[in-house]
């Protein structure tokens, strides 16, 4: 057979798997259709992780998500074309909210506090089970939830981290309450309190190396800001130190 002739059938499979590691996900999505051992190698796990590291690294294939009442998809590479994503809270009267992004996937949630992660390359997604608030009546008087979305690498798992913090009457009284989820397991589990006072009642959590990031004060009416980090593989909090700042009106937020 002349070498020029030869089908990709004739590769050998690692060499097929690295070709396809190259190429946008929508085009892998329709390459599924080739032929049910193409379909396998671009359901696998191990190719997934590939393909995902071979974006990350070469920073191929990026996107931006812009919320307004929907959902926009804009390729850096075309940021003149916006692309309104069939999202799975699209019947709903209200638009969703992003309460974080990671790897491709998006968390969002609605105005009912349904939660799912969906993405939306495959337009597969998977909705959170109900996880209630246990806090007491008495400390019901005000009360706020933040979220955080992302990966922990030590044990290859998806994480959600809810947090709550509820004030009694007058915010003499505070308490607060951490749960996490785990797309492994498909449940959440309650763990240790978070030890501060959450600086911004709206601000969800930034995904930075490995851990989610929040805006925090040590007292309730402390002015002096600072970051507390949660560690998403080992699941402990921690301060993170502030660089210098040179200008005395800086504000972090």
């Amino acid at each position: 057979k002349n070498p020029k002739q030869r089908r990709m059938s004739d590769l050998p499979a690692e060499v097929v798997a690295d070709i396809l590691s190259r190429l946008p996900v929508k085009t892998l999505l329709r390459f599924r259709c080739v032929s049910k051992p193409w379909c396998a190698l671009i359901d696998s796990p191990d190719f997934i992780k590939s393909h995902l590291k071979r974006s990350i690294e070469t920073k191929n294939n990026q996107s931006l998500i812009l919320r307004t009442r929907e959902l926009y998809s804009v390729d850096f590479d075309s940021l003149d074309n916006a692309v309104e994503l069939d999202h799975p809270f699209k019947n709903d009267n209200y638009g969703p909210e992003v309460l974080g992004s990671c790897n491709g996937l998006l968390c969002l949630s609605n105005i009912d506090d349904d939660i799912v992660l969906w993405n939306p390359s495959t337009r597969k997604h998977r909705k959170l089970p109900v996880s209630p608030i246990e806090f007491p009546y008495e400390y019901c008087f005000c009360q706020f939830i933040v979220y955080g979305f992302g990966h922990d690498v030590v044990n290859d798992d998806y994480k959600v981290v809810r947090m709550v913090q509820s004030y009694g009457q007058g915010y003499y009284s505070f308490d607060s309450e951490v749960k996490v989820y785990d797309l492994k397991s498909n449940s959440w589990r309650r763990i240790q309190d978070f030890p501060h006072y959450l600086r911004y009642k709206r601000a969800n959590g930034i995904l930075a190396s490995g851990a989610l990031h929040w805006v925090v004060t040590r007292k309730l009416e402390s002015e002096a800001n600072l970051i507390a980090a949660f560690d998403l593989g080992v699941e402990e909090y921690r301060l993170v130190p502030q660089p210098k700042y040179h200008d005395k009106k800086f504000q972090m937020r």
